[in-house]
């Protein structure tokens, strides 16, 4: 996301950023690297399933092609890509996407995935990735971050009562026993020291998947059933198809994804190396689009470079892109094995929700952290706040209301994202736009 503080003078690290560990420290760094990105992907998977009727997707292989495609794109963006040391996961911005095409299909999806993803291609390719990133004042990043959190919040409401055929209401000992492991999550995550911190959401998931058993509510069939190893020549679930409103809500999702790519790649670059990163920029968004291309293929969540990065290197001292690297090897690997995807994919929901709540959480902070960035002016409490609330209460509004209206006009009012995203451009740059030296004077360096 955006980087929150940056450091005047580069930390002394045991690993800089383009030395090679020995082998056995690289690979306990990985290993480190892989443990934090497990709950990323377990809940981006959880998300994604959860949005399609029971049974329509396997929830294991959806699992196992997130751990594959995230190992894949983090090998290629800390060798070949952008070169730093940041995880590739599956984007929010994409997950709120797939979650609210849902109802138009699975190939629907991915047509749309893909689609976005070779937008994001040409504005690399045609350089117009600066002229793009005007348009990414304060104002809208901030918006776009806590639109995106916002948007969850129809799924995030599932989890955390534990809503499924048997409870359609949700059950309220589960909702409050979620509500106490988010506090717990958030507890840890701020009072651990060091490494620890950097790993609470796990411990967290742990620790609430352990309560869940013993309350005789983990499902463990699917670990016993599960082979040891698997090589499916089957990728493609389904054919790849069309649909405008998918492609308009993907183009709008990897506007998102591009934000958190240059907030992501700013923030480490603040404290590894500040002269690649002009040349980092194009490349690590150009794999970006690669990574959709792959994940839409496939089916699943594209992926975005992380921006937790920072606060995991300034506490191991270690900033070598390669320990980055085995993590990529460790989690592609992890795809090949069902019996570790069955055991990542028993986590109840009520867990994975608590978790999501922690990181949804922060992200609105964030976002605040953004829009507060800048001197703030009576405008631009409209600016921000009426977007939120459109693209909020879209979410929540019967799917049927705009059948009534031309099909190009339903894209835009059914979904939170692209009604949110719209309306802060619109107020931003064009409705109550700025005089352009006013606008210069408060943004200055912020903008990006």
């Amino acid at each position: 996301m955006i980087p929150v503080t940056v450091q005047e003078t580069k930390p002394d690290y045991l690993y800089d950023l383009d030395e090679r560990p020995p082998f056995y420290y690289a690979l306990l760094y990985g290993l480190q690297w892989a443990f934090i990105m497990f709950p990323a992907i377990i809940m981006a998977a959880t998300l994604s399933v959860s949005a399609f009727s029971p049974g329509h997707l396997d929830g294991v292989r959806f699992l196992q092609l997130s751990l594959l495609t995230s190992g894949i794109f983090t090998i290629i963006q800390t060798l070949w890509g952008h070169r730093y040391p940041l995880l590739e996961g599956p984007s929010t911005a994409l997950i709120l996407s797939f979650i609210l095409l849902a109802p138009l299909g699975l190939p629907v999806i991915q047509g749309g995935m893909i689609l976005g993803a070779l937008l994001l291609i040409i504005a690399v390719l045609s350089k117009q990735l600066e002229r793009l990133s005007r348009l990414f004042t304060p104002n809208v990043i901030g918006v776009i971050l806590i639109l995106i959190a916002l948007g969850l919040l129809g799924p995030l409401i599932r989890f955390m009562t534990g809503a499924d055929h048997q409870h359609p209401q949700g059950e309220g000992a589960i909702f409050l026993i979620s509500l106490v492991l988010t506090l717990f999550i958030a507890t840890t995550s701020y009072r651990l020291p060091g490494i620890w911190k950097t790993v609470s959401i796990l411990i967290g998931m742990i620790a609430g998947s352990i309560l869940f058993l013993f309350m005789g509510r983990l499902e463990l069939r699917t670990l016993a059933s599960a082979s040891w190893f698997t090589f499916s020549p089957r990728w493609m679930a389904t054919t790849p198809g069309f649909s405008w409103s998918a492609l308009v809500s993907f183009a709008c999702a990897y506007l998102a994804v591009m934000v958190n790519s240059l907030g992501s790649l700013q923030g480490i670059a603040a404290i590894t190396d500040q002269q690649r990163l002009a040349k980092s920029i194009p490349r690590g968004i150009f794999v970006n689009g690669l990574g959709g291309i792959f994940c839409g293929l496939l089916g699943v969540v594209g992926t975005v470079s992380y921006s937790m990065s920072p606060g995991v290197i300034l506490v191991n001292r270690v900033a070598s892109r390669f320990t980055v690297t085995y993590c990529g090897v460790i989690l592609a690997l992890a795809a090949f094995i069902p019996k570790l995807a069955a055991l990542l994919s028993l986590v109840p929901a009520p867990v994975v929700g608590a978790a999501l709540c922690v990181a949804l959480g922060g992200q609105v902070g964030v976002g605040i952290s953004a829009v507060a960035s800048q001197r703030l002016t009576f405008r631009d409490y409209f600016v921000v706040g009426i977007p939120l609330l459109i693209g909020s209460m879209v979410g929540f509004l019967p799917q049927n209301l705009f059948d009534a209206l031309p099909g190009s006009l339903q894209v835009f009012m059914a979904n939170s994202l692209i009604a949110g995203i719209a309306l802060v451009l619109f107020l931003e740059h064009v409705l109550l736009r700025k005089g352009e030296e006013k606008a210069k004077t408060e943004y200055g360096r912020e903008t990006t």
